[in-house]
């Protein structure tokens, strides 16, 4: 599981090939590798600030929770993907 100091690369995908065939959607951020943070008890990135003014209050962090399921988080150390469920509230892996 993702955890304080893991390190992740962040995928957009095509929400109607999710999770069957992974359709990625090329970003800005394609291929940047970012540290997991935690800041007040939540697990996040310091991910496109200036997208997230009102999720994220202007801060640098983005907690997991402000992105959509079919963000894709791949720890680079281990190679397992997940994403955030508003189902369950918390991270899945896929």
């Amino acid at each position: 599981m993702l955890k304080e100091n893991s390190k992740v690369k962040v995928y957009l995908c095509n929400h109607q090939t999710f999770p069957e065939i992974r359709d990625e959607v090329k970003t800005r951020s394609s291929g940047v590798i970012f540290k997991v943070k935690k800041h007040n008890g939540r697990l996040g990135i310091d991910y496109n600030t200036r997208r997230s003014p009102y999720t994220c209050k202007g801060e640098t962090f983005t907690p997991f929770e402000t992105f959509a399921s079919n963000v894709i988080f791949e720890d680079v150390g281990t190679g397992k993907q997940y994403h955030y469920s508003n189902i369950t509230g918390s991270l899945e892996k896929i």
